[in-house]
């Protein structure tokens, strides 16, 4: 039996029309009608449309588990990781310039050769000199090769190699709060990870936070407020609007 059947039977089992469970899971009515009728499209993806099965079962008091596993297997993506379902709805962000690959690069290299320079050195100790020798020997040495690569890794410009002996790099934090209702949730960090994917009931609050940059996408945005960086950007949309958001560090809100 389709999905679709299955939520169309589940919501007139408890007498309840479409309108009225529209208002209560803050999914517009069309959706809810497409979905009926196993027509995904509208749902703005198949990652939005398990979220909007997963909220209509639980104001139908239906079983979630069972109608996205009889989704998942109409779709065949039942195994597909969480990065690929949030890629496939643009919450992923945008792919990194060469520039960031060339500087990863660089910072390894930095710290293969740190590693050799400590290890040579420290052996030829361990054949030639006492006990304390050695300690002393060793000592000298990490701390001679440690400031080399630090000064190694600053010339070249390599932000992940400077970031040990340098200045942190601010983190950003985004702290979302349901005050209006509940919401569908994916957040994923810098490398694309995916940090939450969800409800946020009303009344809940998420954190998050990372080095470089916070990927938000919320399904209900006027049920939400956000505070970014430790300021307050109130509420980012209208009800029932799905926003995709960056915020990077120092930012207040960015689109």
């Amino acid at each position: 039996m389709s999905v679709g059947i299955l939520l169309r039977q589940a919501r007139e089992s408890v007498g309840m029309s479409i309108e009225e469970l529209s208002e209560l899971t803050f999914v517009r009515r069309t959706v809810l009608r497409d979905l009926e009728n196993d027509n995904f499209q509208s749902s703005g993806g198949l990652a939005y449309a398990r979220g909007h099965i997963r909220s209509i079962a639980k104001v139908l008091h239906a079983n979630a588990d069972l109608l996205v596993e009889e989704f998942n297997a109409m779709h065949q993506d039942f195994d597909r990781p969480m990065i690929d379902l949030l890629s496939e709805n643009s919450v992923t962000p945008t792919e990194r310039t060469g520039t960031r690959v060339s500087f990863g690069l660089m910072a390894k290299a930095a710290a293969v050769i740190v590693a050799l320079l400590i290890a040579i050195p420290t052996a030829a100790s361990f054949v030639h000199s006492s006990k304390k020798s050695v300690k002393a020997a060793t000592t000298s040495s990490v701390a001679t090769q440690s400031l080399a690569a630090a000064s190694t890794a600053s010339t070249l410009g390599t932000t992940s190699g400077t970031t040990a002996v340098a200045t942190k790099t601010s983190p950003v934090a985004v702290v979302v709060t349901a005050n209006a209702g509940s919401t569908w949730l994916a957040v994923s960090d810098s490398s694309g990870a995916a940090l939450f994917s969800g409800m946020l009931t009303n009344g809940a609050s998420r954190s998050f936070d990372d080095s470089q940059l916070i990927n938000v996408t919320i399904g209900n945005a006027g049920a939400v407020d956000l505070n970014v960086n430790g300021k307050d950007a109130g509420t980012p949309g209208a009800t029932g609007e799905v926003l995709h958001l960056q915020f990077g560090p120092g930012a207040s809100s960015q689109g």
